[in-house]
């Protein structure tokens, strides 16, 4: 049964135009939290989101009246991003965009889950600085247990670059999800 269910959301819902979404409490906050509060505010217009898979395909829906951007390391991944979509790591963010051309950098469930080693999220995380202008908006989401977090991604020294961003609608910098992966968010502000 699961080889069924895996085959018609992977192979028949997409060609359809039926989005999949992860029914778990971490995308429901990204979902119906997050990306709302984003949607609102009209001076964020620019967006990349990192990483890309069959249950981030209706994100552009989401974002169509936005200028929703993708970054993806497997070429494979491309029919699931945005528009515009790179096929590159996020580590050579800053080879992809200039300085201060990003309104917002959403990475979620990337660190830890191919991006692992130090210097890499660091290389990662200082491009983000370079490539949001200034008052944008970085939410890094991550699991919190230890086969997904090969060290602590807060103490990348080029989050020092950012000041942390309480998030309004969880009144919050840094918010844990009630999940078995601990998954987290963290948000800063350029």
């Amino acid at each position: 049964m699961s080889r069924l269910r895996d085959y018609l959301r992977q192979q028949v819902l997409p060609r359809v135009g039926i989005d999949f979404y992860l029914p778990t409490e971490d995308r429901r906050i990204l979902e119906k939290v997050i990306f709302p509060y984003l949607l609102a505010r009209s001076d964020l217009n620019r967006i990349l989101f990192v990483g890309c898979e069959i249950y981030t395909r209706g994100y552009r829906r989401l974002f169509r009246e936005r200028d929703y951007q993708t970054i993806d390391v497997n070429p494979e991944h491309r029919k699931y991003g945005g528009r515009k979509h790179i096929t590159g790591s996020f580590e050579r963010i800053g080879q992809h965009y200039g300085p201060a051309t990003l309104d917002v950098v959403v990475c979620n469930g990337v660190c830890g889950w191919g991006l692992d080693e130090r210097h890499s999220v660091d290389a990662a995380i200082a491009g983000t600085f370079s490539a949001l202008r200034p008052g944008g908006l970085f939410v890094l989401g991550w699991n919190d247990t230890p086969q997904h977090r090969p060290f602590d991604f807060r103490t990348s020294p080029s989050l020092t670059l950012f000041s942390a961003f309480c998030f309004p609608p969880l009144d919050s910098a840094e918010y844990l999800t009630a999940t078995s992966s601990r998954h987290t968010y963290n948000f800063f502000e350029k």
